[in-house]
């Protein structure tokens, strides 16, 4: 076990899960409906971009990801600190934007002029937009899906990657997750780093590797824990857990800074935490703003350990700093 009895509780910058009531960004600008409907007139169709189209209850919505080139492995740098925000461009090297890396969102968000200076397209069919549908909370903005032709990191090709476009200037609200400088511009959530082979953030170092195509390796003598994967359902990347004795899937939140959070009880510190032989005790927690929402680990925990997440294989591995780092 790892005691934590004697680290401090960071409160959270923000969480953006439903029941979250934030106060709006002071350069913040909603745009008119009218002016909104001005823009969303031109959505393309989902299919255009090789996507599907279904019909749900609610209404129409698709299904995709973005396509990424084969046998790329490229490292960013993190912007400030060890904040997982990078710097991404466009087909045009004057376009950049920094992009929160975010793994606990299902889904990937775009600022409104961000998405008009590299060129985004709203999805939709015969006059009809997607909205946005989810429970995250958007500062009461409405946000349409909608997608860019390319992005870059580095020399690793992004091809149609989906976006929530949020419907308003300046700030992407508490989808930024209180996050000031740099100013946020964009999210790349679950639903686009799932289809990498493997990305490794090393938050020591403030780097982040991205393969797109080739399978990581562990190294057996500084692996710490190698943990599954778990669906949950609305949610981002979790993990099997367990939570005081209890078997739970946990979200992984690098871009959140705290230790830990949970909902189903109020406490200040959780007894034990396990990530499959990754085992903590008395660990500073904070309270989620609902109770039925899985439980939270967030980087201040996870700051001393290289994790290595390949979605392909279903698992995440952690391991320790080589001796001569």
């Amino acid at each position: 076990m790892k005691p934590l009895r004697n680290l401090s509780i960071i409160g959270l910058s923000c969480f953006v899960l439903s029941g979250c009531i934030t106060n709006k960004a002071a350069d913040e600008v909603v745009m008119p409906k009218m002016q909104q409907n001005t823009y969303l007139s031109h959505a393309k169709p989902p299919q255009q971009f090789g996507f599907s189209i279904y019909s749900t209850e609610d209404g129409m919505a698709y299904s995709g990801s973005c396509r990424l080139h084969p046998n790329h492995l490229v490292s960013a740098k993190l912007s400030r600190g060890n904040i997982p925000v990078i710097n991404i461009r466009g087909k045009s090297k004057r376009n950049k934007m920094n992009v929160l890396i975010d793994f606990s969102s299902p889904t990937s968000w775009l600022e409104f002029s961000t998405s008009q200076k590299f060129g985004a397209q709203f999805m939709g069919k015969d006059s009809h937009v997607i909205p946005y549908r989810g429970s995250y909370n958007t500062g009461g903005v409405d946000a349409y899906a909608g997608v860019i032709a390319q992005l870059r990191i580095d020399t690793l090709f992004m091809e149609n990657i989906p976006f929530q476009i949020r419907m308003a200037q300046g700030s992407l609200g508490p989808l930024a997750r209180g996050i000031k400088s740099p100013s946020i511009d964009a999210i790349l959530g679950y639903d686009n780093l799932r289809n990498f082979e493997y990305i490794q953030i090393n938050l020591i170092r403030n780097t982040i590797l991205f393969s797109s195509t080739t399978p990581y390796i562990p190294h057996s003598e500084l692996l710490v824990a190698t943990a599954n994967m778990v669906n949950s359902h609305g949610h981002g990347l979790a993990i099997k857990g367990h939570v005081d004795g209890v078997t739970t899937p946990v979200i992984l939140d690098l871009a959140g800074d705290y230790y830990f959070a949970r909902g189903d009880v109020k406490v200040s510190v959780t007894k034990e935490l396990d990530l499959n032989y990754l085992s903590f005790d008395h660990v500073p927690t904070l309270i989620l703003p609902v109770h039925n929402v899985p439980p939270r680990v967030g980087r201040k925990l996870l700051a001393p350990y290289i994790i290595t997440i390949c979605s392909k294989k279903g698992v995440v591995y952690f391991e320790e700093l080589q001796k001569n780092y």
